[in-house]
């Protein structure tokens, strides 16, 4: 009988909650519009880079360097597309 290679998904807190921060921290522009601020762009900006390093250093002990570079790379630019999204949809219903 052959034997199939299936990865295990890993079960990390720290995984689980450093992409929700992110993936809050994206849609940031959304959560500002509806209290009626003007969107910020710095502090989620801050938190997702440090929220992105920080799960990656907790997250060495448990993976190999590459999956911790693609972890980072992929929190930044997760966060960027879903900013930029939701930034350019809070523009376009203002009216701005």
């Amino acid at each position: 009988m052959e034997k199939h290679f299936y990865p295990e998904a890993p079960r990390s807190p720290v995984l689980f909650f450093s992409w929700l921060l992110v993936g809050v921290m994206g849609l940031m522009p959304l959560a500002e519009a509806s209290l009626r601020r003007a969107p910020s762009i710095g502090a989620p900006t801050a938190i997702a880079f440090f929220v992105a390093v920080g799960s990656g250093i907790l997250l060495k002990r448990r993976f190999s360097w590459l999956s911790v570079v693609f972890h980072i790379y992929g929190q930044i630019s997760i966060w960027l597309s879903l900013f930029v999204v939701s930034l350019a949809l809070v523009l376009f219903l203002s009216g701005q």
